[in-house]
């Protein structure tokens, strides 16, 4: 396989798999009536599943009225997505902390502004230009709040494990929602990593869509996260 079509099949699968996931956690908040389902099913149904693909698409599109409308579209889906994710830290690992939901304010306001500021970048580009370079320095400060984001999960996820391992030992705990808090500890650092290639990358000035080294990180790092994501939560039996 050459690397674009490795990329291109891992992306799918990362994409089909958040969708997958995330539409099931939304049905189950429906019943449940639960807000982490609904929040974390909105990531993953709303931003990886439908913003983060359709955003991919768009510049292939024909015509650009047709990829700027999918481009606005994409990044809406995106910083609602991603805004649901910060919220879904506070409020699942921090829900009696006076910090953490201002924290996750936060983070949604730079989702929201960095998010415009993509949009206003392909919008004011000229025609034949239209392209992910054109939204450079907006994408990196996305992606820096992301990573915060990310970063945050990850150690939450690894504290809790920490401390379900502990009660585990003494029998207070089930070895499955252990092992489940250290995947969503891993899954996060995964996500840590492939955003923060990316972000190097972009920095660096390169084109992140071509270049072998972002490229290469996104498509394995999106790989591995369906896997995590799988066995987080829709394991099989055994």
């Amino acid at each position: 396989l050459h690397l674009a079509e490795l990329s291109l099949i891992c992306l799918t699968l990362y994409a089909v798999t958040s969708l997958v996931v995330g539409t099931r956690l939304i049905a189950r908040s429906w019943r449940s009536r639960g807000l982490p389902e609904f929040l974390i099913g909105c990531t993953y149904a709303v931003a990886s599943g439908t913003g983060y693909p359709l955003s991919v698409v768009a510049p292939y599109l024909s015509g650009r009225s047709a990829t700027l409308a999918a481009m606005i579209v994409a990044q809406v889906l995106i910083v609602l997505g991603c805004s649901a994710f910060a919220f879904f830290n506070a409020k699942v690992f921090r829900p009696n902390s006076s910090w953490s939901v201002p924290v996750a304010a936060l983070g949604s306001l730079v989702f929201a502004g960095s998010g415009l500021g993509v949009i206003a970048a392909f919008l004011s580009a000229p025609e034949g230009a239209l392209a992910a370079e054109s939204a450079r320095s907006a994408t990196a400060v996305f992606l820096f709040a992301l990573v915060a984001c990310q970063t945050w999960t990850a150690l939450e996820g690894l504290r809790h494990y920490r401390m379900m391992k502990r009660r585990l030992a003494l029998g207070l705990a089930d070895a499955v929602v252990t092992n489940r808090f250290l995947l969503w500890g891993i899954s996060g650092a995964i996500s840590v990593t492939w955003n923060g290639v990316v972000i190097s990358a972009l920095l660096a000035g390169a084109n992140v869509s071509a270049s072998p080294v972002p490229v290469l990180a996104v498509s394995l790092g999106g790989l591995a996260s369906a896997v995590c994501l799988v066995l987080t939560f829709m394991p099989p039996v055994w």
